[in-house]
């Protein structure tokens, strides 16, 4: 048996380490799930940790236990869930039927770039035809705690226009000078200086997601941004997102598969997009489902507005998520699991048990799908 931090049982390293001692013949017979670990050492650095232990493979009785809690067990998964040993492995592209999440975009710029709200009124105060280039900016940290900023989007056709501007050409010099300085990719980008060099902008609605969460939340805060903002490589993106793909991400049973396949800091969940969002197992369902999704996905959208003074770290805060606003995801929640089954889930345990075994089903369909691509290239 071993005392270890959590980390092993989490996101990618599960993949790395796992499999390994899997392939020995071994299996896990008990574990305690993660719990905070710290001690009287000067400037000691608390951990979460793990109590798991190892064996041969037996057919014999395992145990998991959780909050105080000795639970029997057929068998106990790499998560630490009762379960078989099916490894999440990253993929490049969802196995459900969602759109592409991206990390959003990045200047490398050393802030030349980037406007404050203050910036902003003395740009179009001395020139009003500086707010043409101005695009609001935000970051995961911005859209939790309701910070405002800006940065100058410029694109390639008005490069001359906009460098006509004084105070524009200044940044656009300013990051030219820095890029020069920097690495390989900045000197690339000193050629374009007036651009951020990774653009992945879009000029559509769009969903961001925090690249870091607080582990005390039961739910994982999105948000619907319009077509102005840019989202920055300190967030997720997803464009021309439906309305509904909100309300997947911001359920409950989400949240749950995140807490197991995403990297974990402490109590910090680190959002993984090729663990989490291109593993997510989701049925296919049919228009009129999410017709009703988006219903849901709007009331909460209405419980967010009632409280403009607050932000959406104060909002999702367990202590003191607004009762309409909790009321409205909890509702959410039983129309996502709906569309999984009717029958209602016991627990958080159940719910991982049925995402697995989902997850399970469709690989097995899209690895069939893989070969039998790859079989018809041949014919060709």
């Amino acid at each position: 048996a071993f005392v270890s931090t959590s980390s092993i049982c989490q996101g990618e390293q599960v993949s790395l380490l796992w499999p390994y001692i899997f392939s020995k013949k071994l299996e896990i017979h008990f574990a305690y799930e993660p719990f905070n670990w710290s001690n009287n050492a000067k400037g000691n650095a608390g951990v979460t940790v793990i109590v798991i232990g190892i064996q041969n493979i037996i057919d014999n009785t395992k145990f998991l236990y959780k909050n105080n809690r000795k639970i029997e067990v057929k068998s106990i998964s790499a998560y630490l869930i009762p379960g078989k040993s099916t490894i999440m492995y990253q993929r490049k592209t969802p196995i459900s039927q969602f759109p592409i999440m991206m990390l959003g975009s990045s200047g490398i710029d050393g802030g030349h770039l980037m406007i404050s709200e203050t910036e902003k009124l003395q740009f179009i105060e001395q020139n009003p035809l500086s707010e043409k280039f101005i695009k609001p900016f935000l970051s995961g940290g911005d859209f939790l705690n309701g910070v405002i900023r800006h940065c100058l989007w410029i694109d390639d056709t008005d490069v001359d226009e906009a460098s006509s501007i004084d105070a524009i050409k200044e940044r656009i010099d300013l990051c030219r000078s820095y890029r020069l300085k920097g690495g390989r990719d900045a000197k690339k980008g000193a050629e374009v200086p007036h651009r951020f060099f990774y653009r992945k902008f879009k000029n559509t609605e769009s969903i961001i997601i925090p690249r870091t969460s607080s582990g005390r939340r039961n739910y994982l805060p999105c948000g619907f941004l319009n077509s102005e903002i840019i989202v920055s490589n300190q967030a997720f993106v997803v464009y021309d997102a439906e309305p509904y793909l909100f309300g997947i991400l911001s359920s409950r049973i989400h949240c749950l598969w995140m807490s197991i396949t995403s990297g974990k800091m402490r109590q910090d969940y680190s959002y993984s997009v090729n663990l989490t969002y291109n593993t997510f197992p989701f049925p296919n369902i049919s228009t009129k489902q999410k017709e009703n999704l988006n219903q849901y996905v709007f009331s909460i959208l209405d419980e967010r507005a009632k409280h403009p003074s607050k932000t959406m770290a104060q909002l999702y805060n367990p202590d003191t998520m607004p009762k309409g606003l909790l009321k409205a995801h909890q509702e959410l929640d039983t129309a996502i699991e709906q569309c999984y089954r009717l029958q209602s889930f016991k627990n958080d345990t159940e719910r991982l048990e049925y995402l697995f075994k989902q997850y399970e089903e469709m690989i097995k369909k899209d690895t069939l799908f893989a070969k039998q691509k790859k079989t018809r290239k041949k014919k060709v």
